[in-house]
């Protein structure tokens, strides 16, 4: 961290674990600007044991956390539907229906507004829905005005609910600093900064993204992207988002979820009593992003897969670092890589592994930048380049699966597939 950055947003610290001599780090965080109620997460660095040529003398950082005293759900927060009306019809209509048979007001909206404030085309959002009383909604719908075209799924928001088993918000700290340094859904996030990992409230500003820009300076902001010194810690009582909100694929929310109905405009909200109170992260999937899971029609949720949004919107990593061997290479070199990979842990512990990947990303594209002067260089003294290692080149680069919260979360998502077939009826 480079000046106050230090004090406001908190530091990693390296020591050596006297039992197993594993080198531990610690993350502090603060629940809100002001340094307010630090919590320690603390990050033990182990040699990997594997024969993947791309892991061979790296190690990793787990978070020293005890998965078992959280319990894990998923739930659907809200389904969007698509409904093409064989006749025209006020939206009010439509609603007196719905809430005969849910109980609870919809209120669709209308999407081809005409005479008489009638439509034929209507989305429909349903709170936390019971899908065998949406499914009879529809049919009750069909039978009334007909329907042109099945209806369709155009958006769904998906929800994992962290509980600690002993509430207290030093395990929800904890679990928010784990979620939001290992959540990688996939590298399509980081195509535009404005999808980059930010949180609100942030330390600086009403929101602050993990990772610096210099936006007026192309040369500074490459550097700046690399520094580990100007990240800023996500604050545990803050939202973190990655994604654009309304992206057509999909966008992500971790939060610690204290608060339930909150209404900024009225300034209202209900605080959670203590065993309600979780750690949740959620992926709101847009038009694009529902049929990349194979929903289109309503009659696509009694064979979807659910568990397929782990691997494309709910999936967690660690990183790796390459351990220097003394004697491998000359000293100067070492003390060089040594530093570059001081920088990469750095920045994992501040801002995870998109951090560390929109790193990597300032590193290839600097290489670009320079691979002129560097050809210059060889030719001038007849030299030849090094061959560039394909080591860590692939989709996931030098990262690992966290197989232990992976797993966590496939038995919730398999469990919420379980109860959407039923609710179904299959």
């Amino acid at each position: 961290m480079a000046g106050n950055q230090e004090s406001a947003y908190g530091i990693a610290e390296a020591r050596l674990n006297g039992a197993g001599q594993q080198l531990r780090h610690e993350v502090i965080l603060y629940r809100e600007k002001g340094e307010k109620d630090p919590v320690t997460l603390i990050y033990l660095e182990e040699t990997l044991r594997r024969s993947q040529a791309r892991l061979k003398n790296r190690t990793t950082l787990t978070p020293q956390i005890d998965l078992d005293a959280y319990r894990c759900a998923a739930l659907v927060d809200w389904i969007d539907i698509e409904l093409q009306l064989s006749r025209r019809t006020q939206y009010w209509h439509l609603n007196d229906r719905i809430e005969k048979k849910t109980g609870r007001k919809e209120f669709p909206e209308a999407l081809d507004l005409g005479e008489g404030k009638t439509a034929s085309r209507y989305k429909l959002r349903v709170q936390e829905p019971d899908l065998e009383s949406v499914r009879k909604v529809l049919e009750d719908l069909e039978s009334e005005y007909g329907l042109a075209i099945h209806p369709r799924i155009v958006g769904i928001e998906i929800s994992v609910d962290f509980y600690p088993k002993s509430p207290s918000e030093e395990t929800r700290a904890r679990m928010h600093g784990v979620l939001i340094r290992h959540l990688f859904p996939t590298t399509k996030v980081l195509r535009s900064n404005r999808m980059w990992p930010r949180f609100t409230p942030g330390s600086i500003k009403s929101t602050d993204y993990t990772i610096s820009r210099n936006e007026s300076d192309d040369s500074l902001d490459i550097g700046d992207r690399m520094s580990p010194g100007l990240d800023r810690i996500v604050l545990y009582g803050s939202t973190y988002y990655v994604g654009e909100r309304d992206d057509p694929r999909a966008f992500w929310r971790v939060q610690n979820k204290v608060l339930d109905k909150q209404n900024k405009a009225a300034g209202t909200k209900d605080e959670l009593p203590e065993d309600k109170k979780r750690v949740r992260i959620e992926v709101t999937l847009g038009s694009e992003g529902c049929r990349e899971i194979g929903l289109h029609k309503f009659s696509d949720l009694e064979t979807v897969s659910i568990l397929r949004l782990q691997k494309r919107f709910f999936q967690f990593m660690k990183p790796t670092f390459a351990a220097m061997s003394a004697g491998t290479v000359r000293a100067g070199s070492t003390a060089v890589k040594r530093k570059v990979e001081d920088f990469r842990r750095q920045r994992f512990l501040n801002a995870g592994v998109l951090g560390l990947q929109i790193r990597e990303d300032a590193r290839t594209q600097l290489r670009s930048l320079e691979m002129p002067k560097i050809r210059r260089w060889h030719r001038t003294r007849g030299s030849r380049m090094p061959a560039r290692s394909r080591l860590a080149a692939g989709p996931y680069g030098s990262l690992i699966a966290y197989e232990e919260l992976t797993r966590m979360v496939e038995r919730a998502l398999a469990t919420l597939e379980r109860r959407i077939r039923s609710e179904m009826g299959v």
